[in-house]
């Protein structure tokens, strides 16, 4: 049996050896807790939800069966986007529709690998980390404009 959170008999964090991963680890980290620190409600879901997707993701690689494309990664994806569709209809955020458009187009990136199987799996894999990279932009810069609205209002 694994280990929690473990691949192949690795541990999660040994499974995160290149500096992309390292970065997105690190980027990770610091906008979640900026968001949970500072940001709204929406901010704060969006930001448990992303943090739980970075955990999910690697553990998600091995369903299916199939190296390309993740399904595994894309049901997580799927996951994420549906949530940040809750917010965009319950919430009144800008940033929500960035964060969208970037997990749309990582679906759309799940999709492409689908339709070509000859993609270049490097290519597909780093589509993946620019548009978390993406995601992760949109609720950083919301974190400051929610800071914004209380003092807004708290001045009101």
């Amino acid at each position: 049996m694994l280990a929690p959170l473990s691949l192949s008999g690795m541990s999660w964090f040994e499974r995160i050896n290149a500096p992309v991963q390292l970065t997105g680890a690190v980027a990770t980290a610091a906008v979640t807790l900026l968001a949970l620190l500072k940001g709204g409600v929406p901010e704060r879901i969006a930001a448990c939800v992303s943090l739980a997707a970075f955990f999910l993701s690697p553990l998600a690689q091995q369903l299916g069966g199939l190296p390309q494309p993740l399904w595994g990664v894309a049901a997580v994806d799927a996951s994420v986007l549906a949530v940040v569709t809750l917010l965009i209809w319950f919430c009144d955020r800008q940033w929500l529709i960035g964060a969208w458009a970037a997990e749309a187009l990582t679906l759309m990136c799940h999709a492409a690998k689908l339709a070509d199987v000859t993609l270049l799996s490097r290519g597909y894999v780093a589509s993946l980390y620019i548009l978390y990279s993406g995601f992760l932009a949109s609720l950083a810069w919301d974190v400051f404009g929610a800071r914004a609205r209380r003092a807004e209002a708290a001045g009101a």
